[in-house]
């Protein structure tokens, strides 16, 4: 019985020390909010999130330097944006012709785009459907592009 008693108290110790410790780690009250008076979300830092496209490029694939390290063949749309999963450019590929969604595009580092359709193809970026805020002629070499206000997509 003397064993049950002083496990118990040892429990009851331990636990109240957490507790103690939880407080003294949020500025001593129970509202992480009330130490700074800001949000409770305050010092949390979010997810990192992979850039991605929809629907799906032709081809995905990760280079250091991006597009400029990448042969984007004849026919294609190749893009790059800065992927902070991997610490490394994101390129996409796109051949058929159709509008992409874009999720998690920044332009964080130095991002570009190469147009190796076919000569004269028009690749639009979009701030919003079909409102268009760059156009690309087909053929050139890679490019800078700014990703902030861009979330489409309309290749050729």
């Amino acid at each position: 019985m003397l064993k049950r008693i002083l496990a118990v108290a040892a429990l009851t110790l331990a636990v109240t020390s957490i507790s103690s410790g939880a407080v003294a780690a949020t500025g001593g009250g129970t509202d992480p909010s009330a130490k700074s008076g800001g949000d409770a979300r305050e010092g949390v830092v979010a997810a990192a999130v992979s850039p991605s496209v929809s629907p799906a490029a032709e081809v995905t694939t990760w280079r250091d330097g991006g597009v400029q390290n990448y042969d984007c063949p004849s026919g294609r749309l190749c893009v790059d944006v800065w992927d902070p999963t991997r610490g490394t450019y994101k390129v996409f590929q796109f051949y058929r012709c159709q509008t992409h969604s874009l999720s998690a595009f920044y332009s964080t580092g130095y991002p570009e785009y190469e147009n190796n359709q076919t000569s004269g193809t028009n690749t639009y970026f979009e701030r919003s459907w079909g409102d268009r805020y760059l156009r690309s002629t087909a053929k050139h070499g890679p490019r800078t592009i700014n990703w902030d206000p861009i979330n489409f997509i309309d290749v050729c």
